[in-house]
């Protein structure tokens, strides 16, 4: 990996957990779901548009047809993560998103691409544990940990898949085709989530500006996988929005709202972040 490459994946993940805390502060203050996800997905598909006027390669369609499978994999993914940010605390779902990297890596070891080792073992023991270590919180609030934690795991598998997909597509299509395609898929698809009305005032420049990062920052991680083709390197950098979504929530987000259960979660996003770097550096 080059420094540039590391220096963008890295200041993406940074990015994340600040949009995310904004997108969180807006449904907070009553901006509909809808309409948080319809404007970040507009944000992707802005930012990408530029980016079909640099290396395209050949059409081809079973490529294109790949890049938009992974625009809709991202858009139904976008709908679980805003879902699981409107249950649960950003430190919680933050790092289990993060997971999508464990799950690349297990997912090329069931295909038969890699031997299944001890370290794998170990990794997968420690995510379990980590999950469960980010999920501590106040026994009043278990169901709606409990839904977030599945809404967010959900979004991981089809962030995972849409990695997947875009590292099958990129040869053929350069990221000239790819990356428009996938984010122009994500925005056209807004029509069919129904009527999304407007937010309160007080929500929508949190909301606005959220969508800007978590546009910015999504569309670079497709943009360096598009060019490297290093779907699972890149990840394991950009997995350390586990530990900066946990921090930022902390002293930027709820504050003493989480403080009690601060320390757990942080050892538990640390836990996650060790088992991807276990799985990939034993690749």
């Amino acid at each position: 990996m080059t420094p540039i490459v590391f220096i963008c994946a890295a200041g993406a993940a940074s990015l994340y957990a600040a949009g995310s805390l904004q997108i969180k502060r807006s449904l907070t203050a009553g901006a509909p779901k809808r309409r948080a996800i319809a404007v970040t997905n507009v944000a992707m598909a802005l930012w990408a548009l530029p980016l079909f006027f640099i290396s395209r390669g050949d059409f081809e369609l079973t490529a294109w047809l790949t890049a938009v499978g992974a625009g809709v994999a991202l858009f139904l993914g976008r709908i679980l993560a805003v879902q699981a940010l409107d249950l649960g605390d950003l430190s919680i779902v933050g790092p289990l998103l993060g997971m999508k990297t464990l799950l690349v890596a297990i997912f090329s070891f069931s295909t038969g691409q890699a031997e299944l080792t001890g370290w794998l073992w170990i990794a997968s023991i420690a995510a379990t544990v980590g999950v469960i270590l980010i999920q501590r919180g106040p026994k009043r609030l278990t169901k709606r940990r409990r839904a977030a934690a599945c809404y967010a795991s959900g979004a991981s598998i089809l962030f995972a898949l849409c990695d997947i997909l875009v590292v099958e597509a990129r040869g053929q299509l350069g990221i000239g085709w790819l990356s428009p395609t996938l984010f122009l898929t994500v925005a056209l698809l807004v029509p069919f989530m129904g009527k999304h009305p407007n937010a309160p005032s007080e929500a929508r420049k949190p909301m606005y500006l959220g969508s800007a990062i978590m546009g910015f920052q999504t569309t670079l991680v497709i943009l360096i996988i598009g060019l490297t083709g290093q779907a699972v390197i890149v990840n394991i950098v950009y997995s350390s929005r586990a530990l900066w979504t946990v921090v930022v929530d902390r002293y930027y987000g709820r504050g003493e709202g989480v403080a009690a259960f601060f320390r757990w979660r942080l050892i538990g996003a640390a836990l996650l972040v060790a088992a991807i770097a276990i799985v990939i550096f034993q690749r």
